[in-house]
């Protein structure tokens, strides 16, 4: 039986970690990621496995939806032709928890091949991926929310975290209005929202 007290229990650890997160990661490495995005001429291409994968596509249309063009690579199609979206004007984000998922160095190299650059999400800056990015953005959690400490909960939830703060950051750096937003937008609750506050102005 589910216990209230447990299930809270699992919510709190995660937000006791993205409080963790927010006290201990670099700023500078987080200016350095805001700057490489604010000054991509091309698109954001994000990619990662499994729940990094996940989260990767999150990031994607988050930033699509402050008007920074972006999308996701699946690093299995990337090897097999996918990797011809990649241009010298994109920003790739690589983002793999120990740095070292096979999948994602792989895509590495392609990307170097394409000159683009790279923003490495990891939580080792010594991995491979942390040592071969433009920018290592490293995110540490204290912990995972499951009993064994290995399931990618909190980490994933960190790392979605961080962009969604990037994402606000970067439409406020532009003094993104609720018109531009609306105009990208207008559907659903966030779109009948919109369009009441604009028609009340």
């Amino acid at each position: 039986m589910v216990e209230e007290y447990d299930f809270k229990k699992v919510i709190l650890k995660e937000a006791n970690t993205l409080k963790y997160v927010a006290e201990n990661i670099d700023y500078g490495e987080v200016l350095q990621a805001f700057d490489l995005i604010k000054n991509c001429q091309g698109k954001v291409i994000v990619s990662g496995c499994g729940t990094s994968g996940m989260a990767a596509e999150k990031i994607a249309h988050t930033l699509n939806v402050v008007e920074v063009p972006a999308l996701y690579l699946s690093p299995a199609d990337a090897p097999h032709g996918g990797s011809g979206v990649i241009t010298d004007q994109d920003l790739v984000v690589l983002i793999s928890k120990g740095g070292e998922t096979e999948e994602i160095n792989r895509l590495l190299k392609i990307v170097e091949t394409r000159q683009a650059n790279i923003i490495g999400v990891t939580e080792k800056k010594n991995s491979f991926l942390g040592e071969n990015s433009a920018c290592t953005l490293q995110v540490i959690v204290d912990q995972e929310s499951d009993d064994f400490n290995m399931m990618a909960t909190s980490s994933t939830l960190a790392v979605i975290s961080v962009f969604d703060a990037l994402s606000v950051l970067l439409a406020r750096d532009k003094h993104y209005t609720k018109e531009e937003f609306f105009k990208i937008h207008p559907g659903g609750e966030v779109g009948k929202k919109l369009k009441n506050d604009i028609s009340k102005k």
